[in-house]
């Protein structure tokens, strides 16, 4: 029961909000890479989470 339990929240997207200043840049080339450089320092604090998709808003993460 409780492995079916961690899966189960494994298995749950977690959503992670795009820093308000990323989302105001207005040039492509340079928010991309100053979202680049941010998800870089964000998944190296949490490396036990992968990126499964993003929205305009949120990247959202599942548990490795």
């Amino acid at each position: 029961m409780v492995d079916e339990v961690s899966e189960l929240a494994g298995s749950v997207p977690v959503k992670v909000p795009i820093p308000r200043r990323l989302l105001l840049i207005e040039d492509e080339a340079e928010r991309s890479t100053a979202m680049r450089q941010w998800w870089v320092a964000y998944a190296s604090r949490y490396p036990d989470y992968k990126a499964e998709r993003k929205d305009s808003q949120f990247v959202y993460m599942l548990k490795r």
